[in-house]
């Protein structure tokens, strides 16, 4: 199903690392960079950011807000990303690992549901990782995110941050490339790097 030190699982699992109790959201907050995708939107894209924030008075985070930045790969440096704002809500019944998206302000009324896969850290190198799934809307189909983050240089600041976190994410896309269930290994031959991160 994966290679010895990444573990993914199918979407819906129930596996225990996905359970309350052991799927720990606080530490899933923050800021991610996106360094491979499955999702169309992010062709053409560099420096994709998702920044997950809890919502003051919601107990166990169990609903945050979500902010995405991204610019085309044509921005010129120092220009102002773009932004996406919206608001995820763990979903009722599922594991603990599995959310429903609302937009904010002007996609207010575009909905999505998406869910974690897989998620670790390399204790070596201090990095983080994690993989998501994102169900088809009426605006994009069916796709997959990997997330890595580091607290010690982000984005990479030298050839060997970006050699360490390259190979990471290539032992990352093997491991979902395996994943015979829930046709994950189908939507992962359609995948690719986003600029900026690694």
């Amino acid at each position: 199903m994966s290679t010895p030190e990444i573990t993914i699982h199918p979407p819906s699992s129930t596996h225990p690392s996905l359970s309350e109790g052991t799927f720990d959201r606080s530490w899933f907050m923050g800021k991610w960079g996106v360094a491979w995708s499955t999702l169309p939107m992010w062709k053409g894209k560099k420096n994709v950011t998702i920044t997950y924030t809890p919502i003051a008075g919601t107990e166990n985070y169990t609903k945050f807000e979500d902010l995405v930045e991204y610019k085309k790969e044509s921005a010129a440096e120092g220009s102002k990303p773009s932004t996406v704002k919206g608001v995820d809500t763990l979903t009722t019944g599922a594991n603990a690992a599995t959310f429903d998206w609302k937009g904010s302000s002007y996609l207010f009324f575009v909905h999505s549901h998406w869910e974690v896969l897989g998620f670790g850290k390399d204790e070596i190198n201090g990095l983080e990782w994690a993989v998501t799934f994102f169900s088809k809307t009426l605006f994009t189909p069916a796709g997959i995110d990997i997330y890595l983050r580091s607290s010690s240089s982000y984005p990479p600041q030298n050839s060997q941050d970006t050699a360490i976190r390259s190979d990471l994410l290539k032992k990352i896309v093997s491991a979902v490339s395996e994943m015979s269930e829930g046709g994950v290994s189908e939507l992962a031959r359609s995948g690719f790097e986003i600029p900026g991160i690694v």
